[in-house]
């Protein structure tokens, strides 16, 4: 990492080199993607097969357990959750809100009401629900990558049972008023789900006071764990409401203890939390490597790092303008998420990833597209390398 000082106050610089000192002068921006795990995630991830192997297997379903009791307060705790009931694990942020849409209690002629920018994990799965006669209400986004707020809460009705939208948008950054959304869902009735991927972890997501019902999100980006495993927020108001997909021991009340046998066959007593989302055994460590990742976070200071985000997005978006890119900007700041996507001459893609590399700068790369993902291990030297980097390719077949 760069030894320049990290912008902004409160932020523990040394521990922050502790963690990622591993990047050395590479510029990770890649974060919308996939994360670069901090050092303790990677060295618990390791650590767990070898406890797994050291004591022959005997202990490791009481380990596994205990992860999962360690780590649901730290994700309550990150989202300011009412108690730690509220929080289950699964694999992915698709499987999240897949239990939801398609658990819930929903009649013909309901309907959900979604954004058209959706990633296809937080889409699908309410696509899916057409087959039970829910309707999809989809909204347009504006010509700038915007979703009008306006727009989502003029297409409610006395027939919306679900508002589905992601914290920001994986395709432009565009970041929803949550609390707005929420305010008005709350008011009307409507279940306010949010696919949280993008955000969680990097800027600070409120369930309480932003009235959400339903999170879930994937923990490979900024909950600093890996591929594997995800976590969900599912607010007890509604929890009794959804009938799970999968149904074990870890989902219900009245399971018996082998070597005893089962002896009713009729009716399942459900947790009447987020715990009735759980089933079977999990991918205990990517649970672990959330876990880990999330104590990151706290140490840190969620509130810290948004700042931190923020500022070095003002900075970037400061420095690029002009340059004669397409830059996908949203003109509200309150939209910001820390995700800047600029577009390039698709005809010199190959001397694009070589700009690129030369500065060892890491990013999402498609045909004619760059999205960078800023958080807080980055520092305003980059943004200075980037925005080089930028102009350099701004000035590609002139």
């Amino acid at each position: 990492m760069s030894s320049r000082k990290i912008a902004g106050k409160g932020l523990n610089e040394e521990l922050i080199r502790e963690e990622y000192g591993f990047l050395g002068d590479a510029i990770f921006l890649d974060v919308s993607f996939v994360v670069m795990p901090p050092r303790r995630v990677q060295e618990a991830y390791g650590a767990f097969m070898g406890g797994y192997v050291e004591n022959f297997g005997r202990d490791i379903i009481a380990r596994s357990w205990r992860i999962i009791d360690e780590a649901r307060p730290k994700i309550a705790r990150l989202l300011n959750a009412r108690n730690p009931g509220e929080i289950a694990f699964v694999k992915n942020t698709c499987e999240g809100i897949s239990i939801l849409a398609g658990g819930y209690p929903f009649r013909e002629g309901d309907e959900i009401l979604i954004a058209d920018q959706e990633h296809q994990s937080n889409l699908y799965p309410w696509i899916n629900q057409r087959g039970r006669g829910v309707v999809l209400n989809v909204v347009k986004s504006s010509e700038d990558g915007s979703i009008r707020i306006e727009d989502m809460i003029s297409a409610m009705n006395d027939r919306t049972r679900v508002l589905a939208v992601s914290s920001a948008q994986f395709s432009t950054g565009f970041a929803v008023d949550l609390r707005r959304l929420g305010e008005e869902c709350r008011r009307r009735g409507i279940v306010f789900s949010v696919d949280g991927i993008q955000t969680l972890g990097r800027i600070e997501i409120d369930v309480r006071e932003m009235n959400i019902d339903y999170l879930a999100a994937g923990g490979n980006k900024g909950l600093l764990g890996t591929l594997g495993a995800g976590t969900v927020y599912c607010s007890d108001r509604i929890a009794g409401k959804i009938t799970p997909p999968y149904a074990a021991h870890q989902s219900v009340e009245n399971h018996v203890t082998p070597p005893a046998l089962t002896t009713d066959f009729e009716r399942l007593n459900w947790h009447p939390n987020a715990r009735r989302l759980e089933s079977g055994n999990q991918s205990y460590n990517c649970i672990l490597a959330i876990s880990k990742g999330v104590d990151l976070i706290l140490e840190l200071g969620i509130k810290n790092i948004e700042a931190h985000i923020r500022r070095l997005e003002a900075y970037l978006r400061e420095k690029i303008r002009g340059l004669g890119l397409r830059i996908v900007e949203p003109k509200n700041p309150a939209n910001w998420s820390g995700i800047v996507c600029v577009y390039y001459p698709e005809a010199f893609e190959e001397d694009v990833r070589g700009i690129l590399e030369e500065r060892k700068i890491y990013a999402t790369m498609r045909g004619g597209y760059l999205r960078f993902g800023i958080d807080f291990y980055n520092t305003l030297e980059q943004m200075d390398v980037l925005q080089a980097a930028l102009a350099h390719i701004a000035r590609l077949g002139k």
